[in-house]
């Protein structure tokens, strides 16, 4: 079993101390089960005690028919103490109730649960479980996960590998922006064995979790959705001219992308909003969260031109999205006319920082007109800009100016 460095799987060896069950939650083949197998491993290595068990092997399945059957079972396995690896958790009829049950029973075991992305998961496991359980999300490899396996370094060096790595990075950029993270993806050796698995991941989720577990009724339609709302990736969403565009209803609309956020397919990014009336806006602009997936729904050829705005621009919210700020990242667009591709609420200051998208940057004059307007509006104490290479530091006003390459993380955001 081939294992790529994951911030998550440092997160989760962290938590197997915690009485608190562990459940990971994310979309199909992005590594969920490969990760508790992984910690399964280290340890029996350690001499500790683990048994995995997955509702998908009907030898397995037969042990969970109550609590107290599997707890038995466990207890033959384990002895009085251990880790008990728990895979495909969703398949289990009121899996939220049952795993409930487990935490109640005060075992002396340590739960580590995993399920694919579905809305039966999130409403059938998260609301009985609370206060008993955190929740950790396995998404495919973040860039930096991406080049930090690439470039055999930790990924806590990887920022202070960049000069020495600048255009191996450079690739990896492009390829990442291609290809995206899916593990499978990433493992596989040619464009066209990651392609053939990337095609693969991407029906298996239209004719797997949407038709059959989500049980979506117009089928074809969800899958036109897709490839519209790829088509206009960074772009705000109008659900009521996807609606006449379709044929279907807007609440149908509304539905369809509540499917495809709920299984970590796309990401709506708010307005920021203030008290200026002339900024409210109610549309939501949208991005994928891989940009391989992205390519497929745009049914355009992996050999990405970096040039294209609004790949560019997925990717950089991907970027942002690795300082794990959630609902924090948003974009400001006022009636004007002025925009912002991206404003971060600080976790630290509560202020905003407005981020820029640009293929390139002169260093003469690197603002637009738009981030020009938010400055003067909002006085932030820093900006940033994202493009292909470009670095350097500038400044307006009392406003600290920072360009960045692709690769660079921004720094004190998170």
């Amino acid at each position: 079993m081939q294992f790529l460095s994951r911030r998550i799987y440092f997160d989760l060896k962290n938590h197997l101390d915690s009485p608190e069950m562990s459940v990971i939650l994310g979309p199909r083949q992005a590594g969920k089960t490969t990760l508790m197998l992984k910690l399964m491993e280290e340890l029996k290595a350690s001499n500790k005690p683990a048994v995995y068990l997955n509702l998908d092997i009907l030898e397995d399945k037969q042990y969970f028919l109550t609590q107290h059957t599997l707890i038995d079972r466990v207890q033959r396995l384990l002895g009085m103490e251990g880790v008990v690896f728990l895979d495909e958790i969703h398949r289990l009829e009121n899996a939220g109730l049952y795993l409930k049950g487990l935490y109640d029973m005060k075992t002396p075991y340590k739960f580590v649960v995993s399920g694919s992305g579905s809305l039966e998961l999130k409403a059938n496991i998260m609301e009985p479980m609370t206060g008993r359980k955190r929740e950790f999300l396995c998404m495919p490899l973040s860039f930096s996960e991406f080049a930090a396996n690439r470039l055999s370094v930790n990924l806590k060096d990887l920022d202070s590998t960049i000069d020495s790595n600048k255009y191996e990075l450079a690739r990896l950029v492009d390829e990442y922006m291609a290809f995206g993270g899916y593990p499978r993806v990433v493992l596989s050796q040619t464009y066209e064995e990651k392609f053939s698995v990337l095609s693969e991941i991407y029906k298996s989720y239209l004719e797997r979790d949407i038709e059959a577990l989500l049980k979506v009724e117009k089928s074809g339609v969800f899958e036109s959705l897709v490839r519209i709302l790829a088509s206009q990736v960074g772009n705000m969403v109008n659900k009521s001219e996807l609606s006449s565009t379709l044929g279907v209803t807007e609440r149908t609309i509304k539905k369809y992308t509540h499917l495809l956020e709920k299984t970590f397919i796309i990401a709506m990014v708010p307005p920021f909003y203030s008290r200026v009336r002339r900024e409210i806006t109610k549309s939501s602009k949208v991005f994928f969260m891989d940009l391989g997936m992205l390519a497929l729904a745009q049914g355009r050829s992996p050999e990405v031109k970096f040039s294209e705005g609004g790949t560019f621009e997925n990717a950089c919210y991907l970027r942002l999205n690795e300082l794990n700020l959630l609902e924090r990242v948003k974009f400001w667009r006022s009636k004007t006319g002025a925009e912002v591709d991206f404003v971060i609420i600080s976790p630290k200051t509560g202020k905003a920082i407005p981020v820029e998208v640009k293929s390139s940057v002169k260093e003469e004059r690197p603002l637009s007109k738009s981030l020009i307007s938010f400055i003067g509006k909002y006085k932030p104490n820093a900006c940033f800009i994202y493009n292909r290479e470009n670095s350097f530091e500038s400044k307006r006003g009392n406003t600290k100016i920072g360009v960045l390459p692709y690769h660079y993380t921004l720094p004190g955001v998170g």
